[in-house]
């Protein structure tokens, strides 16, 4: 993908995100949701050109991150607690593919990925969670580690 695609299409998530927030700060959480989901397509789209869009500065994962914890936050708000802890999860997921694939840059990954893990861990303290649930989230990230090192 080109260039000036590639940034055309990060324009246009700036430009979804932004809308979405207003209407997230005046209380209209039904369709700042929708724009948010609308900025998630193109976060997507990023993604699938990640490798480009590295070459070109585009934080890519930063932008995916901030796409879906900008819907899982709307979810919250909307007191729909089960699909905002989908969507934190689908982040740490997101984060360690990434780290499997091997291919991003390993010290931004490394911070998003710490971010996201606090993100989760603050979310399932504000709501009690099922401790279940958060040693099966947190598990997969220490297993993931601990198979990333060979002694």
């Amino acid at each position: 993908m080109s260039k000036p695609c590639i940034q055309h299409i990060e324009s246009v998530w700036k430009e979804k995100t932004g809308s979405a927030n207003h209407l997230f700060n005046k209380g209209k959480f039904k369709e700042a949701l929708i724009g948010y989901e609308a900025a998630l397509i193109d976060a997507e789209m990023l993604n699938d050109c990640r490798y480009e869009a590295a070459r070109k500065g585009i934080p890519f994962m930063q932008i995916y991150a901030i796409s879906c914890n900008n819907i899982a936050f709307t979810h919250e708000e909307m007191g729909e607690v089960e699909s905002c802890k989908n969507m934190l999860e689908r982040v740490l997921h997101y984060f360690l593919f990434l780290y499997r694939e091997g291919r991003a840059d390993d010290t931004v990954l490394q911070n998003e990925l710490k971010t996201a893990f606090f993100a989760y861990k603050d979310f399932s303290g504000r709501y009690g969670l099922e401790l279940q649930g958060q040693l099966k989230v947190f598990g997969a990230i220490r297993e993931h580690f601990l198979s990333s090192f060979t002694i």
